[in-house]
């Protein structure tokens, strides 16, 4: 009888010392892009692959492309409330929660990439990432490249004064509707899962955009002119709910962080890879380039849209440029 105590005791003791099955995460990943060899859709397939093998499976995280969750704004609303979601946006679609947020997708704001490299590690990237945290988003990855946008029409574009008129798509974001004031044209914001339709139809009669996403999504078969404006570097940013992220263990926290930033180098490195081979195909599909395009002219008539955007902090445009000049 002793003996079957003893081992009682002991199997007790064995189960209370086993720890408690470590919870999963079943997460879905939404981006508006469509295409699965785009770059920031295989980015994404990458980081889940990373994160899961890291995690032990106990993260596992689904690729979800072509709006299937909703319009970006309504993703990154779902992201605010919590939602166990992440999400591929931009820093224009994210001012709509903080309006300096808007900065980092300005026109014409960035000299080169490695300016870029210093203000995404400078303290006022720090302060805004903060305030949108505070707001309820968490960044992930801050800085992938998406791309250089470009006009795409019916005709070339080689000054503002050719936008004078036209109506041009631009995503739901201030700091691009103004931008697209300032050169004259009339932008309308629209999810870009309407664009195809939109340019088709004639609600409007241009767009904007990378190469990358110009051809996976086809927009050469509405418009056969892109002119290469280059008026804005465009950078993803990753996010999830800041109350999700702050409930996970810390090690999970720590994946997540550390494989966005890896997953960061290797996006850009795909997106400047494939941006010749793009511009190629379309030029295949019978698409004309324009290369003679006075950046100059663009860029002088963009600066006052950064004076125009609502709700700006004062100076933070003067504080991001000694930022990136540092």
């Amino acid at each position: 009888m002793k003996s079957f105590k003893f081992l009682a005791v002991l199997g007790l003791a064995a189960f209370l010392t086993v720890p408690a099955t470590a919870q999963e995460y079943r997460l879905k990943f939404a981006t508006s892009q469509s295409n699965p060899k785009e770059p920031i859709v295989r980015a994404m397939k990458l980081y889940a692959d990373r994160v899961k093998e890291r995690s032990d499976g106990r993260v596992s995280i689904s690729i979800l492309t072509g709006d299937q969750l909703g319009p970006q704004k309504k993703v990154n609303e779902m992201v605010l409330s919590g939602a166990r979601i992440l999400n591929a946006t931009d820093y224009g679609q994210l001012s709509q929660f903080v309006a300096d947020m808007g900065i980092v997708a300005g026109p014409y704001i960035y000299p080169d990439l490695k300016a870029s490299d210093r203000l995404f590690s400078s303290d006022v990237y720090a302060e805004l990432s903060k305030k949108l945290e505070d707001q309820g988003i968490k960044i992930l990855m801050p800085n992938g490249l998406f791309g250089y946008r470009h006009v795409l029409a019916n005709k070339p574009v080689r000054t503002p004064a050719d936008l004078q008129g036209v109506t041009i798509r631009v995503p739901p974001a201030p700091i691009m509707l103004e931008t697209f004031a300032a050169f004259g044209a009339r932008p309308t914001e629209l999810p870009w899962s309407d664009v195809y339709n939109a340019l088709q139809t004639g609600v409007v009669d241009a767009a904007e955009a990378p190469f990358g996403a110009i051809a996976s999504s086809k927009l050469q078969e509405t418009r056969k002119v892109i002119s290469k404006t280059n008026h804005q570097i465009m950078f993803t940013a990753w996010v999830t709910s800041t109350a999700f992220f702050n409930s996970l263990e810390p090690d999970l926290q720590a994946i997540l962080m550390e494989e966005g930033k890896k997953v960061a180098a290797d996006l850009t490195a795909m997106t400047l890879e494939t941006e010749d081979q793009y511009a190629a195909d379309l030029k295949k599909a019978g698409v004309e380039i324009v290369e003679d395009v006075d950046v100059e002219a663009f860029a002088k008539a963009s600066r006052g849209a950064y004076d125009r955007v609502p709700n700006l902090s004062p100076g933070i445009h003067e504080r991001v440029l000694k930022a990136m000049a540092n």
